[in-house]
């Protein structure tokens, strides 16, 4: 189903230029090496929940006091944006749209949020839906009472997406059990505003892991790049692949992630179409220059057959791709280890 609204392209462009100039943490491993940094820099580091996941920040500096500094200020603002985004966040923006069914003024955070949504939704053919919640939600109640959804169920729930309306400075929902999820993108945001505040505070070197969203600048000890590992989906705590970076942002969504059965068959990641999950990958990851950009991406491309998902990653200057697929295939772009 497509959006009723229309997203400018160039908006898109725009936010993807700039950016390149259940809950547990994903396998990073900004630690390696962390450990015989030179004496003169510093490491501070935390993670707390956010968005129904970890969330972790690793700061390197020569200060002690600008690293803590750094961590600290870069929650709040994270914290501040994830009351935005968060659809189960009781008092947060996205659940009063849920709620209410519309909203009479958007902030900036959350139009360049719906933009790039937009965006991704129609360059993908609307593999990523924000308006797929009403299928989760139905997923998530036949598993509390220890099942799965009728098709019934998740006829009703489909009938409903595709029911997002912007009317002027405002947006609504137009359809009865219409609901918005960001999940696919917010957190990718949300780690792209950390690494903006620990630039604004004097930071240089860091990495943001939101759930898999990872962000990073600089090094992780001088002359050292930051390492990223990707899980095996087979065994998520150990590495499928480690990726070097300074800049930039990986994102990966797999079905080892949040799942409603044993064989991983239904999880998190629905098909808009079908309103069933995609059972050709088990991983997806993106490399971009934005955390967000990747974040939408990786949810897109593991929706789209494999052959789909390269040719569209490929159609996309600044984007790599790695698919592992439930036939152990891995597909991967020339630039992706890069």
């Amino acid at each position: 189903m497509k959006f009723k609204d229309r997203f400018d392209r160039r908006s898109f462009l725009k936010l993807a230029g700039a950016a390149s100039a259940g809950a547990t943490l994903p396998l990073v491993s900004p630690a390696l090496g962390l450990a015989s940094l030179n004496k003169r820099f510093k490491v501070a580091q935390e993670t707390k929940m956010m968005m129904g996941t970890l969330v972790s920040v690793t700061v390197v500096d020569p200060s002690s006091s600008l690293a803590q500094k750094g961590v600290a200020r870069c929650f709040e603002d994270m914290q501040a944006l994830a009351a935005v985004f968060d659809r189960h966040q009781a008092n947060g923006l996205l659940a009063q749209l849920n709620k209410q069914g519309n909203l009479s003024e958007i902030p900036p955070v959350m139009n360049k949020v719906l933009m790039l949504s937009g965006a991704v939704h129609q360059l993908s053919n609307g593999a990523f839906d924000i308006t797929v919640a009403p299928v989760l939600d139905a997923y998530t109640r036949a598993y509390k009472k220890g099942g799965l959804p009728t098709t019934k169920e998740i006829n009703e729930a489909l009938a409903s997406m595709g029911s997002l309306r912007r009317q002027g400075k405002g947006l609504s929902l137009t359809a009865e059990g219409a609901a918005l999820t960001l999940d696919g993108v917010a957190k990718g945001f949300i780690a792209d505003q950390g690494i903006e505040t620990l630039n604004k505070v004097g930071i240089k070197h860091a990495l943001i892991n939101a759930g898999g969203d990872v962000a990073v600048m600089g090094e992780r000890s001088p002359g050292q790049p930051w390492r990223v590992a990707i899980s095996d989906p087979d065994q998520p705590q150990k590495a499928k692949m480690v990726v070097n970076m300074t800049k930039g942002a990986i994102a990966t969504s797999g079905n080892y992630e949040v799942f409603f059965d044993q064989e991983r068959l239904y999880h998190h990641i629905i098909n808009p179409d079908t309103g069933r999950s995609p059972r050709t990958d088990v991983s997806t990851s993106v490399k971009a220059g934005s955390a967000a950009v990747a974040d939408a991406f990786s949810t897109a491309c593991f929706v789209l057959t494999p052959k789909q998902a390269m040719a569209l990653i490929k159609s996309r200057p600044g984007l790599e791709a790695m698919i592992l697929t439930r036939h152990r295939q891995k597909l991967i772009t020339p630039g992706f280890k890069a």
